[in-house]
Parts: structure tokens; C-alpha cells; sequence
């Protein structure tokens, strides 16, 4: 399945617009932290700034199955509960 990682806050988005291929929501959540650490580790200083933004992975009908606040920890992470993806 494609998922999509946009980066949003309370009034911006960063719309992924490529999407991955992912086989299931743990892949995808290894997607997200792998583009966190990634985001990390290019300019850690940055990391101040992320408050109230997430990473919100999204279907391709645009309904979110997983979200990541950019200013907690990584294991904050995890699949969404009102939503399943076959």
C-alpha cells in the first residue's frame, strides 16, 4: 500500500507528494521515525522548533493512520485505532 508522511502543525502542511510503499502500519511507522532521525540529525537545533508539529501518515483517500509528534519521544508513536487498512 502507498502511504503518505506530511509534516503539519496546527496551521501548516508539508504535503508528501510521492508517497511509499509500505507492506503494513509498522513498516510505515518505521518509515516516519527513519525520516525523524533523518530530520534529527541534519540540524538538531531545528528539533527546538518543532513544537505542535507531527508527522501524520495518510492513505491515499487521505485519512490518517498514524501520527508522530516531532516534539516527544520517538516511541510515541503508533498505529491509529479507529482506522484499519486492508
Amino acid at each position: 500500500m502507498r502511504l503518505y508522511f506530511d509534516l503539519r502543525d496546527k496551521k501548516y502542511t508539508l504535503p508528501d507528494v510521492h508517497g511509499v510503499e509500505v507492506s503494513d502500519l509498522y513498516q510505515a511507522r518505521r518509515v516516519a521515525l527513519t525520516m525523524l532521525q533523518k530530520l534529527r540529525r541534519k540540524d538538531p537545533s531545528v528539533a527546538q522548533d518543532w513544537s505542535g508539529w507531527r508527522i501524520d501518515v495518510v492513505d491515499a483517500a487521505g485519512a490518517v493512520v498514524l501520527s508522530i509528534q516531532l516534539d516527544s519521544a520517538e516511541s510515541s508513536a503508533c498505529p491509529s485505532r479507529s482506522r484499519k487498512l486492508q
